[in-house]
């Protein structure tokens, strides 16, 4: 109740540290690491002893670190004598400074060879120490082997909990001299190398140093601090695509600009490589901000040699080793800058596609490529961008199968071929990047073109059979070379595959001696793959038995685990219910006072609710993000409906009551747990439902709140923080006000938006734009999804054809129990299938008709299972499903079955589909950008409920200089999101799965809400609008939901249901577009 922020921003810290204690202890817990050995033991105290020498040395280097003081002082104060100092000075600064700007830390230690000014014994005393703590840290987290180290994950975590990361990014802001300092710049660049040691494949600690990813965006710094930064930037998103997700256009923007101004280095290429594609998977939208980044920049970035002149010049480079060995040449840059097109390619996209298709044609490409003093390096990064912008694309690219690029670049693969066939037994003078290339970039492409099934279209390879033939003996003779690792022989074989698959189909004539090495060399791979799973297993028993001390170690920290889980497990209820008890004092804060004060007259007013509605604004302004994000969601759980805490929780939650009341009526009040919630007398809806905590109603508690501010607060945030958690929270907070359809909060809103909409609507605008932006970039359906989906409707008519052919002829026969044969064992098993999955979803249409609000986070827990169930039920026979774990309690061990020999011959086989099915089924997650239209599309409907004409047409025309028509926009979501923006309207069983069919429901709701009433003008509206509402509404029911509907119908009986609410006040409309045959098609 104070009005100084500062001091009522703490005392809200201490208020829910203090309902947050045994939360705190679990947390603490989970952070416990235990020290098993006694090199654990050792390496922490060395860690506690260098950090706190560390920490003393950055809070006092003020004091030591060298400042050019003669500078600071005034001419006129000085005598002849220290003019003339200070004059020689300059002249011995200067040489320093160059001394400094020529000066390379790989001559050697600045701080050993004194390098730099003159300074006092203490202070490179200082720069000793820092020198050394930071290099120990450093080998604290590598292995260092050879060629790639390796991190140390334990370590790692032992210097994040003793927060080595904090002092060193502290040590990176110590202001310093930066054109005279070379002692400071090794300490700086050794401070960065221990950053991208301490990040090395640990996405703890990445995210850790994201939070401070700004110390790393300066744009003033000078050339040598701006590629350590880009470096460190680059260690920060390495192998993590959800950081890698959330790249935004001010880091791209920067990292370009820095090529703008610093020159052409490739670590800023490095960088954008990095960001564009993680865990081998890609991400449009930052590949997208990249290329239009690059094409608005131009020259200054994109290097190319395309005139004959630059290409005179690239062949010398590549005939000269010197610039071949300059990491910061222009032939290495040019290298790396096609190998970052061909990132912001890969994954058909047709967005950056277009736009490289001008910078690298490919005459280009074939003419460097088959250049005979064309390096592997070239070759390789080249012949990716070939694959993935002109090969494997969405949109056919007819030039590259019907011209004779490829079949010349076949030509120089043979020779490479050829070349690597026949290397050196020696392999330490083995070229390693070529065979490199081989094996990996030229099969890929060899696989990629003549499975494409654009290819099939082409009738080049039947003119083509001598060239053809000799490119299959080729890639056979390679997959005889002794040094092929595992991958590599993989990819071989699989071109080998390829195209003996290709002749078999073609027709092609392949000489009778390599038909029969190839099917040998198949058979032997057979026999590999069926006896791999049992020496892998020996092999595991065997590094067992080594590593018995290894081992013991993790049993102790897995027990450990065990007692944290346990721990958890108990604990869980008592942490809700400590949380919950600061609801019920905001309920009644008056009760903690004595009567009569004046701090219990400003609490029964509701100044004490009013001020910290007030006061949740200014948090943002102090940068408390965090602080705001926990009042809100306090302020939301008022709004929530009694959960139960268990014995327990009740128990710890009376305690705590009587405790802080005093008061035997007070702590006396105990929620029924164990029926539903009660309901007013007289009163229907979710706003009658009676809130034990706080005696009163739904609604009575949402008036309360919004008499105190809560409905102002929420359209503020909303408008003033359209990015973010606090976004995401404040649309919550109102739909906790909403729920149910409270007029009164829906009038203080609509009151509040006559004045100021524009900018209100025109946020939830963006965010839709956003979305479907978003949509288009990331979902997409290749042409193979849309031949298997063709394939497989094609053989299940055929399919049923035979069925009732067969029923036919039963009955025609007169054959008793014809019925019952015609019932497979198939048939039988899905038509219990399809009575389970029908009985989950009566019961969820059941539910659905309930008041009692469900948390997000459960039912979105819930139905993961609910669909990791199914879709191990419907996976039997093919390996585990993609709910189901492969670790080690789950996988067959050697001490259990391994099911016989036609699942270890399988094993393989099924481990890649599984990894296939994950990847495939990662793809279809939704991004954030696209997930928080739940939150809105829910706020907006519950703008709407009950029939708010007001509001309904607000939605629609807000009467202002810019007018935002959130129902079109909603309309053309629901459009983009089914797919039919891509004129696949007939497709849309490969746009809808199980991760975005509940926001496809949640926008059938929200239109159907927008025009009951009903609302002439939002119906027309839909109608209409180029999107066509009826349309989609038509495809939604005459179209197949597969595969959606195989393994969980539940979901698309429901989305049935709210397309059937949405268009039951234009059903005649859509009638007229159903034809009869199609009624009775659905009713047999």
């Amino acid at each position: 109740m104070h009005d100084y922020p500062s001091l009522v921003s703490g005392a809200l810290q201490l208020l829910f540290r203090h309902f947050s204690q045994r939360q705190e202890v679990l947390q603490a817990f989970k952070q416990v690491q235990l020290l098993v050995s006694s090199s654990d033991v050792e390496n922490y105290k060395q860690i506690k002893q260098d950090l706190d020498e560390l920490r003393l040395l950055v809070e006092k280097s003020e004091l030591w670190v060298y400042k050019c003081k003669l500078g600071s002082a005034s001419s006129d104060n000085l005598t002849k004598k220290d003019k003339d100092k200070a004059k020689s000075g300059k002249k011995v600064g200067k040489l320093k400074k160059d001394a400094t700007l020529t000066y390379n830390h790989e001559q050697g230690s600045a701080i050993d060879l004194d390098i730099g000014p003159t300074i006092e014994p203490t202070a490179v005393g200082n720069y000793k120490t820092m020198k050394a703590i930071l290099k120990r840290l450093s080998a604290l987290c590598l292995d260092d082997v050879l060629p790639f180290p390796k991190p140390k994950k334990h370590e790692q975590r032992l210097l994040r909990n003793m927060g080595a990361h904090s002092v060193v990014l502290e040590l990176l802001q110590i202001p310093y001299e930066k054109h005279e300092d070379t002692r400071m710049h090794e300490i700086l660049r050794l401070a960065h190398l221990f950053l991208q040691a301490f990040l090395l494949a640990n996405q703890s600690n990445q995210a850790l140093l994201h939070k401070n990813l700004d110390l790393f965006l300066n744009p003033g710094a000078n050339i040598v601090h701006g590629l350590l930064d880009a470096e460190t930037a680059r260690a920060i998103f390495q192998d993590n695509i959800s950081l890698c997700s959330e790249v935004t256009d001010k880091v791209v923007q920067h990292f370009v600009h820095c090529i703008e101004t610093h020159g052409r280095h490739v670590q800023y290429l490095r960088f954008l490589q990095t960001i564009v594609k993680s865990e081998r998977q890609f991400v449009r939208k930052t590949q997208d901000m990249v290329m239009a980044e690059l094409v608005n920049v131009g020259e200054e970035v994109l290097l190319f040699y395309n005139d004959k002149s630059s290409f005179d010049l690239l062949i010398e480079m590549m005939r000269s080793e010197r610039h071949l060995m300059d990491d910061n040449g222009a032939l290495t840059y040019h290298i790396n800058l096609v190998h970052l097109l061909a990132n912001c390619t890969e994954g058909k996209n047709v967005y950056t596609e277009i736009k490289c298709h001008s910078l690298l044609p490919l005459d280009d490409i074939v003419r460097v490529v088959t250049h005979p003093d064309c390096l592997p390096e070239m070759k390789t990064s080249y012949i990716n961008f070939l694959n993935h912008c002109y090969i494997d694309t969405e949109v056919e690219m007819k030039e590259i199968y019907t011209s004779n690029h490829m079949w010349k670049l076949f030509e120089n693969f043979m020779t490479d071929m050829a070349l690597v066939c026949s290397s050196v037994s020696d392999r330490q003078h083995s070229d390693i990047v070529q065979e490199s290339y081989i094996t990996d970039t030229v099969m890929n492409i060899i696989t990629m073109f003549f499975d494409s099934p654009f290819s099939d279209q082409s009738t080049t390879v039947q003119t083509r059979q001598p060239v053809f033939v000799r490119l299959l003996q080729g890639a056979f003779r390679v997959s005889h070379c002794d040094w092929l690792t595992g991958s590599q022989k993989y990819n071989v074989e699989q071109c080998i595959k390829t195209l003996s698959e290709i002749a078999k189909n073609r027709g092609i004539a392949i000489p009778v001696d390599l038909d029969s090495q190839v099917n040998t060399l198949f058979s032997q791979t057979s026999m590999v793959r069926k006896h791999g799973r049992v020496w892998l297993m020996g092999k595991t028993r065997r590094d067992s038995q080594l590593n018995q001390t290894s081992r013991d170690y993790r049993g102790i920290i897995e027990g450990l685990q065990d007692i944290v889980t346990l721990l958890e497990e108990q604990l869980r209820p008592l942490v809700q219910a400590e949380l919950s008890v600061l609801v019920d004092v905001l309920h009644r804060p008056e009760d903690l006072f004595e009567e009569d004060t004046d701090a219990r007259h400003k609490c029964e007013s509701g100044g004490f609710i009013s001020r910290l509605i007030k006061h949740t604004e200014r948090l943002l302004e102090e940068k408390e993000e965090l602080l705001c994000v926990k009042v809100l969601q306090t302020l939301k759980e008022m709004m929530t409906i009694d959960i139960e805490f268990g014995e327990k929780g009740e128990k710890l939650r009376q305690e705590l009551l009587a405790r802080y009341y005093k008061k035997k009526e007070r702590c006396s009040i105990q929620v029924n747990l164990t029926h539903p919630p009660k309901v007013k007398t007289g009163e229907h809806g979710p706003g009658s439902v009676v809130l034990g905590r706080a005696n009163m109603t739904l609604a009575e508690v949402q008036c309360h709140l919004d008499q105190q501010g809560a409905s102002d607060l929420v359209v503020d945030l909303i408008i003033n923080n359209s990015c973010g958690k606090v976004f995401l929270e404040a649309v919550e907070l109102g739909i906790a006000l909403l729920e149910g359809g409270n007029p009164v909060i829906q009038n203080s809103l609509y009151n509040r938006l006559i004045i100021n909409s524009e900018k209100f609507f025109g946020v939830f605008h963006d965010k839709m734009r956003e979305a479907q932006s978003e949509i288009k970039a990331t979902v997409t359906v290749s042409t193979e999804d849309i031949k298997a989906k063709r394939d497989e409707k094609d053989k299940a008519i055929k399919s049923a054809e035979e069925k009732a052919a067969a029923i036919r002829k039963e009955r025609k026969t007169g054959a008793a129990g014809g019925l019952h044969e015609a019932l497979t064992d198939e048939l039988t098993a899905m038509l219990d299938n399809a009575a389970m999955s029908t009985k989950k979803a009566v019961n969820i249409v059941r539910n659905s008709s309930r008041p009692v609000p469900v948390d997000s986070n459960t039912e979105d827990e819930s139905s993961r299972k609910d669909s990791q169930g199914l879709s191990a039920t419907d996976d039997q026979g093919s390996g585990p499903g993609p709910g189901q774990s492969s670790g080690p309690g789950q996988s067959s061990g050697p001490g259990q079955s391994s099911g016989g020999a036609g699942q270890s011959q399988g094993s393989i086989d099924n481990l890649l589909t599984l990894h296939q099915h994950q990847h495939k089924k990662d793809e279809k997650k939704m991004s954030p950008d696209v997930s928080i239209m739940q939150q809105i599309l829910r706020f907006l409907q519950l703008l709407c409920e009950n029939h708010n004409r007001e509001l309904q047409n607000h939605l629609r025309n807000q009467s202002n200089k810019n007018n935002y028509n959130l129902v079109c926009e909603t309309l053309q979501f629901l459009d983009c999101i089914c797919g039919s923006t891509t004129g696949g309207l007939g497709l849309l069983g490969l746009y809808i799965n199980e991760f975005n069919v509940t926001l496809i429901n949640q926008s059938l709701e929200s239109l159907t809400e927008y025009c009951q009433g009903p609302c002439h003008d939002n119906q027309n509206s839909i109608a209409m609008h180029e999107s066509n509402g009826i349309d989609i509404i038509i495809a939604l029911i005459m179209n197949d939901i597969t595969p959606l509907s195989k393994y969980r119908l539940d979901l698309v009986l429901e989305l049935m249901v709210r397309q059937s609410k949405f268009t039951c006040r234009r059903s005649y409309r859509v009638i007229g577009y159903i034809s009869d045959n199609w009624f009775v098609e659905q009713c047999l």
